[in-house]
């Protein structure tokens, strides 16, 4: 499976917060938005992916 570059627009401030978040739980803001986008996917659709 690749990976795809994509922009996005987010509110500042809670974009901030959640990069403070990431770092000190020494996650990649990349990493941990991958994972929720797929939870959301798979509590949200019919097939799981």
């Amino acid at each position: 499976m690749g990976k795809v570059p994509i922009t996005v627009t987010v509110d500042e401030e809670l974009f901030e917060k959640f990069k403070k978040l990431c770092e000190s739980q020494d996650i990649k803001v990349s990493t941990k938005i991958n994972t929720l986008m797929k939870k959301w996917a798979n509590n949200n659709s019919e097939g799981k992916l």
